[in-house]
């Protein structure tokens, strides 16, 4: 970057703030998200981010919600999106884990995978138990940290590679209730128990247990987590789930070391 004109340096860097609104807006979902919460989150002057929001919303990349005044993804996205194929279908590869894990536990459970410094829902499955936890739909994301299959993720990285993520999101963390240091004890927790536990960190009357998948799919960081209600999870239950997410995760690990290059559908039933 040292070594690039002037101009060029800056046309990266209005590259990169556009990118973090973008993502901001993505977390945000449901209501959206309003100047003030983009450029508190992103860490951006108002002026700034508002010229930016502007900017993307003309090229279709934003809406704004003329009422709330709040900016949601933009249907040149989602059209980006119908084009864009992954090289490795990670929701195909682990659609079996998924169901065997929903089905020993009777809870809803998660893959969850890294994107940047967040963590990106790509896929769950409701449980059987009467009262579903759900807090979390395909296609949220979250700071790295937040979160049980966040935390185990996050867990996974090398140390200083962790500790980076950790500084970058650390006024992020503040609106989960949270600072870096308390997300540095808890990845400090997980490295040493094997996987993560959290509670009510996203919805109060949740809990949820998350182990990383070994190297990942397909080299990104990843985890399978369970979520369900407080006292569905227990410390004694807590201790069976683990176990069945190792096992799971184990028989998915050895399952991707022999899946051919390009592999989009699991060979486990």
């Amino acid at each position: 970057m040292d070594n690039q004109p002037a101009s060029t340096a800056d046309g990266a860097r209005v590259v990169r703030r556009a990118v973090s609104l973008l993502r901001e807006v993505s977390a945000a979902r449901g209501n959206g998200a309003t100047l003030k919460m983009l450029a508190d989150s992103s860490g951006l002057p108002q002026p700034t981010a508002h010229r930016l929001l502007k900017v993307l919303q003309a090229e279709g990349l934003l809406e704004r919600d003329t009422a709330s005044r709040a900016y949601r993804l933009g249907s040149l996205l989602y059209e980006f999106g119908l084009a864009a194929v992954p090289r490795v279908d990670a929701r195909r590869l682990c659609a079996g884990t998924l169901e065997r894990i929903t089905r020993a536990v009777g809870d809803t459970t998660y893959l969850n995978s890294r994107s940047g410094n967040d963590a990106l829902c790509l896929d769950r499955r409701e449980g059987s138990f009467e009262i579903r936890a759900l807090p979390i739909e395909v296609g949220n994301r979250r700071p790295l940290g937040v979160g049980a299959g966040a935390l185990a993720v996050l867990a996974s990285l090398p140390s200083t590679e962790a500790e980076a993520v950790i500084e970058a999101n650390a006024k992020r963390y503040r609106r989960h209730g949270l600072t870096a240091e308390r997300i540095r004890t808890y990845v400090e927790a997980t490295r040493a128990r094997g996987f993560a536990i959290t509670s009510g960190r996203i919805v109060a009357r949740y809990r949820g247990v998350a182990i990383a998948v070994g190297n990942g799919i397909g080299g990104v960081p990843a985890s399978l987590s369970v979520v369900a209600v407080a006292e569905r999870l227990d410390p004694r239950r807590i201790e069976q789930v683990a176990r069945i997410l190792i096992r799971e995760e184990k028989s998915l690990r050895e399952m991707l070391a022999i899946a051919p290059a390009g592999q989009t559908e699991s060979p486990l039933p």
